[in-house]
C-alpha cells in the first residue's frame, strides 16, 4: 500500500508573511515537551500550511524521526525545502539539517549496538514495514519471461536531506559483503525449486520458502534474491534484518532487476541497511527508470529537484515526474501540473497544467480537482465559471480537503456558482474555521456578526476576527480595525494598529482609514505628512474619498506643499465619478479661478451637475449664477427658485441674495421682516455682506426698531471685512 504522500499544494501559492500566532506555537511546543508527539504534529501541519517557517522547520524533524507521524523522508524533505525557502535565516536552516542528521545518526548508532531478536512470524499479510519500503506482497512470482515483474506496490519514501557530494553518472561502488549464512534450515540447490517456495509463502510456510528460496538466491537467481530480500525486509519467518535485505537487494540489482534496483536505491538513499548514499542511490534509481520503473522515475525526478546526491536540477526533475506521470502515476500528475503551472523546470504553461491535473483528478486526486476549480473561479486557462468551481470544490469538500470546503462555505455565502444559503456557508465554514483555516474563520466571523445562518454572537466575531487577523489576514485586520474605530469603549489606538497592519499588506479601504486616523490624530499622533502617504496610496488604488481628501491636502497645503493643480487634478477625477461634493468644489474653482483659469460656463456645468444630486450648497451658487448671469444668461426668477430651495443648507450667500429680494420687492412683495430674518442667518456665520445689510435695516428701522446702536456695530463687524459700503456707511455715522 501506499503511505503518506509528499505534499506539494503550497507550491503554486504564495504566502504572505504572517504574524505568529503564538499561543499555537507554545501549544506545539508544550505537547512535545510532555510527549504528545500526536498533538504537536497536527499544530505544526497547520501552522506549516499556512505558511509558518518555524512550524515547518519542526514538521521536517518529526517527519524525519517519526514522532507524531509516520517517518516519511520525502515529507520532510519537502518541508525544509518549504522552510528553507520561505526563510533568510541561513543559521537556522542549518540547524535544523543538523537537528535531524544528529538524531538519526544517535538512532543509527543505537541500532547498531543493539541485538535484533528473532521475530514470530506474522499473522497477517497486514504488516508494518519498520525499515525499507518493502510491502507484504513484494514477493516474485515464478518467473516466465527473462525479466521479471513482481506484483508490487511500493512507497515513495525518501528521508533525511543530505548533500550532493558526487557525480551520479559514475558509477559509484559500495562494498557490500556476502549475505550471512542462512539461520533457517535450506535444501540442497537440486532439491530447491522456485515455484515451490512460492506456494509455501503464500500459505504462510515461510520457513519452507526460505527453504527453497535461499539457494536458488546464492546461485544467483534474481527472483528468488529479491524475495529473499523481501523476507529479511518484513521478518517473515526470519528477524528483521536490513542488511541482510539490502544485500540481496543489491545482488538482484546488479543482475538488471528493475523492481530490485529501485529498492536498493531506497536503501541508498535512507541509509538502511547500507551508509547512507545519494549518488549512488540516485545511479540505481536511474537504472531502475530507464526499464520503465514508475516509482523510480518519481523519486529521480525528487532527487533532482532536492538536489539530494545531484545538483538541483529542476528541469530534469520535471522531466522524471513527467515520465512518471505519463505512467499514469497519479502523484507525479499532480506534481507536474503544479510544475507546469508555476513555471519550475519549465516556462508557465497553463494549457500542460490543466492537462495534467485533469489526469490526476480522473483518478481521484483531491487536491487536483480544487486547483482546476480555482482555474475556473478565476478564469485562467477557462472562461470564467463560477458554476463549474463550485461543482469541482464540492467534489473535494466531500472528501475532507478543508481548502475545498472554504470555498464551498465562501461559495454559498456570496451566492457564487450556487443559490446562496447562510445555513449551508457556515456548515461548511465552521468545518473549515475548526481546522485552523483562517480565511473560513473571517468568513465565519461575518456571519456571526450579522447573524446569518446562525445566532449573532459578537463575542464569538471578534474572537474569529481577532484569529484570522493575528494570521496576517489583511481583509479580517481591517474589519477588526474599523469595528473598533466604531466601538466607544475600544482602543483607539488598537483600532489604528489593525488598521495600519491590513494597510501595510495593500487592503485600500484600511489604508484610507489610516489615513483619515492621521489626519485627525485618532489613536495615533497627529501627522498631515503621514496621512498624505496613506492618501495617496488608496487614491492610487481607486478609493474615492481618499482621493477627494488627497485633493483636498493639496489644497489646503497640509502635509505637502500647498499645489492648486494637484488638488484640482483630484477633485476633478472624483467628480467625473460622480461624487456631489467634488462637482460642487469644482464648480466653485472654475467661478473663482483658484487653482485653474476662471471659467463661469465650466463653474455652471459643475454646479449643475452636483444640483442633480441635491447639493444644497452647490443649488445655492448656481442660484447666483442665473441672478448675475455669469455663465448663463440672467434669470431672476430662476436666481429667486434656487436660493429659496436652499434654504436648509444656509448658505451665506444665497440667504443674503435672498434677502434683498424680500427687501427690493423683486420676484416677489417686500417683506421688510423677512429679510431682516435672512440677513440675520447670514450676519451669524460672519458674511460681511449680510452684516452691512442688516445695519442698514437697524439705521432705518425697516423691519425692526430702529437702533443706531445695534446699525454701528454691525457696520463695524462688516467694514473690519473690508467690505467698502459698511466701511462707507460706519464713517457717516462717526463723522456726521
Amino acid at each position: 500500500m501506499r503511505l503518506n504522500k509528499i505534499i506539494t499544494s503550497l507550491m503554486v501559492t504564495s504566502f504572505m508573511l504572517a504574524a505568529e500566532p503564538q499561543q499555537q506555537i507554545a501549544d506545539a511546543k508544550a505537547a512535545f515537551q510532555q510527549g504528545d508527539y500526536v498533538k504537536a504534529a497536527e499544530i505544526w501541519q497547520s501552522l506549516a500550511m499556512d505558511g509558518n517557517t518555524m512550524a515547518q522547520f519542526e514538521l521536517a524533524k518529526m517527519y524525519s524521526m517519526g514522532q507524531g507521524v509516520e517517518q516519511d523522508a520525502l515529507q520532510a524533505a519537502y518541508w525544509l525545502e518549504q522552510a528553507a525557502s520561505n526563510s533568510s535565516d541561513f543559521a537556522e536552516s542549518a540547524r535544523a539539517k543538523k537537528d535531524i542528521t544528529d538524531e538519526l545518526a544517535a538512532r543509527k548508532a543505537q541500532q547498531d549496538t543493539s541485538v535484533i531478536a528473532p521475530a514470530p512470524a506474522p499473522a497477517s499479510d497486514d504488516v508494518t514495514v519498520p525499515l525499507v519500503e518493502v510491502p507484504t506482497t513484494a514477493i516474485a512470482a515464478a518467473p516466465t519471461a527473462p525479466e521479471l515483474q513482481p506484483a508490487v506496490e511500493v512507497t515513495k519514501k525518501i528521508t533525511t536531506p543530505v548533500q550532493a557530494t558526487s557525480n551520479p553518472d559514475v558509477i559509484k561502488t559500495q562494498t557490500v559483503s556476502k549475505p550471512k549464512q542462512a539461520e533457517l534450515a535450506v535444501l540442497p540447490l537440486v532439491d530447491a525449486k522456485f515455484d515451490s517456495g512460492l506456494r509455501e509463502f503464500q500459505r504462510k510456510n515461510y520457513a519452507e520458502a526460505f527453504s527453497h528460496w535461499y539457494p536458488l538466491a546464492e546461485s544467483g537467481m534474481a527472483d528468488a534474491q529479491f524475495n529473499l530480500a523481501a523476507m529479511y525486509a518484513n521478518g517473515y519467518g526470519v528477524s528483521v534484518d536490513a542488511i541482510a535485505a539490502a544485500q540481496w537487494f543489491s545482488a538482484a540489482a546488479e543482475q538488471g532487476m528493475a523492481q530490485a534496483q529501485y529498492h536498493l536505491a531506497v536503501s541508498l538513499a535512507n541509509g538502511i541497511g547500507l551508509a547512507q548514499d545519494d549518488a549512488l542511490s540516485v545511479f540505481w534509481y536511474r537504472q531502475a527508470a530507464e526499464q520503465q520503473h514508475v516509482l523510480a522515475m518519481y523519486n529521480l525526478g525528487f532527487m533532482y529537484g532536492s538536489g539530494r546526491g545531484v545538483p538541483k536540477d529542476d528541469t530534469s526533475a520535471l522531466m522524471w515526474y513527467e515520465r512518471a506521470a505519463a505512467q499514469g502515476d497519479i502523484d507525479a500528475q499532480y506534481i507536474v501540473a503544479e510544475r507546469y503551472s508555476v513555471g519550475r523546470g519549465a516556462p508557465v504553461n497553463i494549457t500542460k497544467a490543466i492537462d495534467w491535473y485533469q489526469k490526476a483528478l480522473e483518478q481521484g486526486h483531491i487536491r487536483s480537482g480544487y486547483q482546476l476549480g480555482q482555474y475556473h473561479l478565476q478564469g485562467i486557462g477557462f472562461s470564467q465559471n463560477d458554476n463549474r468551481a463550485f461543482e469541482l470544490f464540492s467534489r473535494a469538500a466531500a472528501q475532507g480537503l478543508i481548502d475545498a470546503q472554504r470555498e464551498v462555505g465562501i461559495s454559498y455565502s456570496l451566492g457564487r456558482g450556487t443559490r446562496g444559503n447562510d445555513a449551508k456557508a457556515v456548515e461548511f465554514l465552521e468545518l473549515a474555521c475548526g481546522e485552523q483555516d483562517q480565511s473560513a474563520c473571517y468568513y465565519l466571523a461575518i456571519h456571526l456578526s450579522e447573524g446569518r445562518g446562525i445566532r449573532t454572537d459578537a463575542r464569538r466575531a471578534a474572537e474569529l476576527l481577532k484569529l484570522a487577523a493575528t494570521a496576517g489576514n489583511r481583509d479580517a485586520q481591517f474589519r477588526l480595525g474599523n469595528l473598533l474605530s466604531q466601538d466607544e469603549t475600544a482602543s483607539a489606538s488598537e483600532a489604528h494598529k489593525w488598521l495600519k497592519l491590513s494597510a501595510e499588506q495593500g487592503n485600500a479601504d484600511a489604508q484610507y482609514l489610516v489615513a483619515l486616523q492621521l489626519a485627525n490624530g485618532t489613536g495615533v499622533k497627529q501627522d498631515d505628512a503621514e496621512a498624505v502617504k496613506w492618501y495617496q496610496r488608496a487614491a492610487d488604488q481607486g478609493v474615492l474619498f481618499a482621493q477627494y481628501n488627497l485633493g483636498f491636502m493639496y489644497g489646503a497645503g497640509r502635509g505637502v506643499a500647498q499645489d492648486n493643480e494637484k488638488a484640482l487634478y483630484w477633485y476633478s477625477k472624483v467628480a467625473e465619478q460622480g461624487d456631489a461634493d467634488a462637482q460642487f468644489n469644482l464648480g466653485s474653482r472654475y467661478e473663482t479661478g483658484r487653482g485653474v483659469r476662471q471659467d463661469d460656463k465650466q463653474a455652471v456645468y459643475w454646479y449643475q451637475k452636483a444640483v442633480a444630486q441635491g447639493h444644497q450648497r452647490a443649488v445655492a451658487n448656481l442660484g447666483y449664477m442665473y441672478e448675475k448671469g455669469y455663465g448663463v444668461s440672467l434669470d431672476e426668477r430662476k436666481a429667486f427658485e434656487l436660493y429659496q430651495q436652499s434654504l436648509d443648507a444656509k448658505v451665506p450667500r444665497a440667504l443674503t441674495a435672498l434677502g434683498l429680494f424680500y427687501k427690493n420687492g423683486r420676484q416677489v412683495k417686500v417683506d421688510d421682516k423677512k429679510a431682516v430674518e435672512l440677513f440675520a442667518m447670514a450676519a451669524e456665520q460672519g458674511y460681511a455682506n449680510a452684516q452691512y445689510n442688516l445695519g442698514w435695516m437697524y439705521e432705518y428701522g425697516r423691519g425692526v426698531s430702529k437702533d443706531l446702536v445695534k446699525a454701528r456695530d454691525l457696520y463695524q463687524k462688516a467694514a473690519d471685512q473690508s467690505e467698502p459700503l459698511a466701511q462707507a456707511q460706519l464713517s457717516r455715522l462717526l463723522n456726521p
